[in-house]
Order: structure tokens, then C-alpha cells, then sequence
């Protein structure tokens, strides 16, 4: 288990990432994943309200399903490829904690991040 330093890093990177995706979704028309004719993925407009869909629908089952529905979605195989271990793990916690505002309907971000992390 990470050091609590750590986890707080973590966090307020997952923070900061969470809070530049919504920004530059909110500024930008119409959001394109794939810029031009680059095959990597732009992590800053990906729309994930497909896989919140997905992982709402699996957590009415149980919370594993939840889980496993974020777990096995593609995009997340994908982001592991292209930037890392580390910005995946970054991309990871950024995108539970927009899920956990989507699902709750609510922008108080502290809130949604203390329940991403103290789940872990």
C-alpha cells in the first residue's frame, strides 16, 4: 500500500486532471478523441459517459460488476499503452472521481475524491 504522502500526490493529481478534463470539455464544441491524423488518444476530451452508463448499470448488481465493467473497458487498455503505468494510474483516479460526481449529480469534488480514495 502506498505511503498516505503518496496517496495524497496521487490524489491531487487525479484532482487536477479531473478538473482540466471538465474545463476543456465545457470550452470545446465538439469533442474529438483523436487529433488530426495521430493514432493516440486525447485524454482531455475523451467522453466517458459511455462507460459511467456502463459502470451504473453493473454497480445496481453489486460492486464488483461496477469494477469489473471500468476495469475491462477498452479505453482503459488503451491509455495503458500509450502513456504509461503512471499516467494511467492518474487517468484512473481522475476518472472515478468524475464518475463518482456524475453518478451523485454533484461538483463538490473533496467530497467525490475522499470516497475514491479511502476505497482503496
Amino acid at each position: 500500500m502506498a505511503s498516505p504522502n503518496k496517496q495524497q500526490k496521487r490524489a491531487h493529481r487525479a484532482k487536477a486532471k479531473a478538473k482540466q478534463n471538465r474545463t476543456q470539455r465545457a470550452v470545446a464544441s465538439k469533442p474529438d478523441a483523436f487529433a488530426g491524423d495521430d493514432s493516440r488518444i486525447d485524454l482531455e476530451s475523451v467522453d466517458l459517459t459511455e462507460l459511467f452508463v456502463e459502470m451504473r448499470t453493473a454497480g445496481e448488481i453489486s460492486q464488483q460488476a461496477l469494477c469489473t465493467a471500468f476495469l475491462a473497458h477498452p479505453l482503459l487498455a488503451l491509455v495503458l499503452e500509450q502513456e504509461g503505468e503512471e499516467e494511467a494510474t492518474d487517468f484512473i483516479l481522475a476518472a472515478l472521481i468524475e464518475y463518482r460526481q456524475w453518478a451523485t449529480d454533484t461538483e463538490d469534488e473533496a467530497a467525490s475524491q475522499a470516497l475514491v480514495i479511502s476505497q482503496d
